[in-house]
């Protein structure tokens, strides 16, 4: 499914406030802007089940410690790049 960017006004998102919760459970993006100030987004995320599930038998079980913890640069270095593309994208 190919997901749309939709964008509505703050005061559009107040009366609709439901409808913008249903459109970004089902995948949509809403880009909410306010004037005079910076816009926002609604997005979807997705959710996370509790264990790793091995779906492909073709390839190896990826050991996950315990105590695993994000590299935080690694971490940082990823939602900069992303939030680029995205701002890229909002600008074309």
């Amino acid at each position: 499914m190919k997901t749309q960017l939709i964008e509505l006004s703050i005061d559009e998102v107040k009366q609709g406030f439901d409808l913008c919760l249903t459109m970004c459970e089902r995948g949509h993006t809403i880009k909410i802007v306010q004037e005079g100030k910076p816009s926002v987004l609604l997005v979807p995320v997705p959710e996370f089940v509790d264990k790793y599930e091995h779906t492909n038998p073709d390839l190896p079980e990826i050991p996950m410690p315990q105590d695993f913890k994000p590299d935080p640069v690694g971490v940082k270095q990823y939602v900069t790049e992303e939030l680029n593309e995205i701002k890229k994208e909002l600008n074309s």
